[in-house]
């Protein structure tokens, strides 16, 4: 793992997305959903030597704006995340998250298939 090897720190972000409607709220991503990503998210951590990894959590409806304001709020050195391919025509190269993140960062951003 690219953290372990450099010797930094690591932080697993989820942004939990909800959607606002006329008369509802709705998370994308149920608590329990969340709860078990991230459960195994520390578990890989852990398993490469990464046993210290903090977690943070943030509900946004905007998640690559989240991800870059966080990175920039707590001096990220680097983002790596996955391209999920799911945001319409983007996601035939990358996902429309990853590209959003990609333009916004200040920091260097690393994505993963």
């Amino acid at each position: 793992m690219l953290a372990f090897g450099l010797g930094s720190k690591l932080t697993i972000l989820a942004v939990r997305q909800y959607i606002v409607g006329r008369k509802l709220v709705t998370n994308v991503w149920s608590q329990d959903d969340v709860n078990g990503l991230l459960d195994k998210a520390k578990e890989a951590a852990a398993a490469l030597g990464m046993k210290d990894a903090a977690i943070a959590e943030v509900k946004s409806r905007d998640v690559a704006h989240t991800i870059v304001d966080y990175a920039e709020q707590n001096d990220v050195d680097l983002i790596v995340m996955g391209a999920s391919g799911m945001g319409g025509i983007k996601s035939f190269v990358i996902g429309s998250v990853s590209a959003e993140v990609l333009r916004k960062s200040i920091c260097p951003v690393t994505i993963v298939h």
